[in-house]
């Protein structure tokens, strides 16, 4: 019963491997993005998005190597949405815009530039601390989503990068 499944999966694998699917995260040749390291980010948004692209860019530091480098200019911009009776806002919108740079290692290699946005909604209580809280814990989340786009379109970006070389 093993042999069989076993059989199966590479009769199943190999049309894949004919028409030149690679894993974008593959460890060897393909996807990873590290070693990247990650400039000061202004900001508390800017913080948390450091933080998170160092946690998420790290384990490509193992593969060794001169690492590439990543500067980002963040924007921060907040709504006002819903209006209640007393005419102040009930809801907003938190956008954090991403503009990031990433040069090579590699000498003469073209920099990958690009924009990123998230966008989270939050409730704004009556109190003027609650406002304060609500804030930054949008404002964090959006930092959050916005290193895992970052992350997932730079390996994207560097994988077609390397396909075109090739």
């Amino acid at each position: 019963m093993r042999a069989l499944l076993t059989a199966l999966t590479l009769i199943l694998a190999a049309p894949l491997a004919a028409c030149g699917f690679q894993p974008m995260y593959a460890p060897t040749t393909g996807g990873a993005v590290g070693p990247v390291t990650v400039a000061q980010i202004e900001g508390k948004a800017g913080h948390v998005l450091k933080t998170e692209l160092d946690r998420m860019l790290a384990p490509g530091a193992a593969q060794g190597g001169t690492p590439q480098h990543l500067e980002i200019l963040l924007t921060e911009s907040v709504s006002q949405l819903g209006i209640r009776l007393d005419e102040s806002a009930s809801r907003a919108e938190l956008r954090l815009t991403a503009r990031y740079t990433l040069t090579p290692a590699e000498a003469g290699a073209a920099p990958v530039n690009g924009t990123l946005f998230a966008v989270v909604n939050y409730e704004i209580p009556t109190s003027a601390f609650g406002e304060i809280a609500a804030q930054d814990d949008a404002r964090e989340r959006a930092a959050e989503i916005l290193a895992q786009r970052m992350r997932a379109e730079l390996a994207m970006r560097l994988a077609q990068a390397r396909t075109s070389r090739s």
